[in-house]
């Protein structure tokens, strides 16, 4: 399910949608799936502490024209009102359309909440009950402004004025007691 096409969600007053006729999404709507998990599914254990802790598998499609590179971010909210980072992906090339599982040596990683190493970082959250992943593909018009340690807080600032598309994808997890 693409989300954050980068335009409004908001229908123009005149458009169908505006007079309680539901239009189909764009057919070639900006749109990131997994072979290992449907939107609103469940990730699977290989991707988690529980398992192999390798990274999850992406695809996208039909990323904005101008897109110059992508972002990858992979954020969790643990229930205290913070975002946690999974995963600090950018600088991705143009001509890349996913992330196979465990892919390494593609774009730059960034450091995530877990720090202090660049990669990947396994769900793994404390306590009892369901917890959700988001990935984001980002589709930017240019190559974002970082230097030094690169946070998922700190690309997704500097993301901001160059993203011209996004697309997401969440999926649940559950710990083993």
């Amino acid at each position: 399910t693409a989300l954050g096409c980068g335009t409004s969600s908001e229908p123009p007053a005149t458009s169908p949608a505006a007079v309680g006729v539901v239009s189909p999404s764009p057919v070639n709507a900006f749109t990131l799936t997994s072979p290992a998990a449907a939107d609103g599914g469940t990730m699977p254990v290989d991707y988690t502490c529980d398992g192999r802790g390798v990274s999850f598998p992406l695809a996208w499609s039909h990323a904005p024209s101008g897109t110059r590179e992508f972002a990858v971010l992979m954020t969790t909210l643990p229930g205290d009102g913070t975002t946690k980072w999974n995963w600090v992906l950018y600088g991705i090339p143009p001509t890349v359309t996913g992330l196979a599982e465990n892919s390494r040596g593609i774009g730059t990683a960034g450091v995530g909440s877990d720090g202090p190493l660049a990669g990947y970082q396994s769900p793994c959250s404390q306590g009892p009950g369901l917890k959700l992943y988001t990935f984001t593909v980002y589709a930017l018009s240019a190559s974002p402004v970082v230097s030094g340690q690169v946070t998922g807080a700190i690309l997704g600032n500097a993301i901001k004025p160059v993203t011209i598309g996004s697309a997401s994808l969440t999926v649940g997890y559950t710990r083993p007691r």
